[in-house]
């Protein structure tokens, strides 16, 4: 979603289960890719809108993973 007082866009940490291999870096260009402990993959980055957000949503269901959390990120 993006703050129209200030043009800035929203940054989001996406968390599904599984680690996603660094070659998928393409797939989700903004985002930096982080994996946890408990076999999880975490996409930290930018989103403009709310568009942006289920793009980035429908690309993860494509690819079959299996969506844990999404949640915005404090500056």
């Amino acid at each position: 979603m993006m703050n129209d007082s200030l043009g800035k866009q929203n940054r989001y940490e996406i968390t599904f289960a599984g680690h996603l291999d660094e070659r998928w870096q393409t797939w989700f260009e903004d985002f930096t890719i982080s994996h946890t402990a408990d076999g999880r993959t975490v996409l930290t980055g930018p989103i403009r809108d709310q568009a942006a957000l289920h793009g980035v949503l429908k690309k993860i269901n494509n690819l079959g993973l299996t969506l844990i959390s999404v949640n915005p990120v404090n500056p």
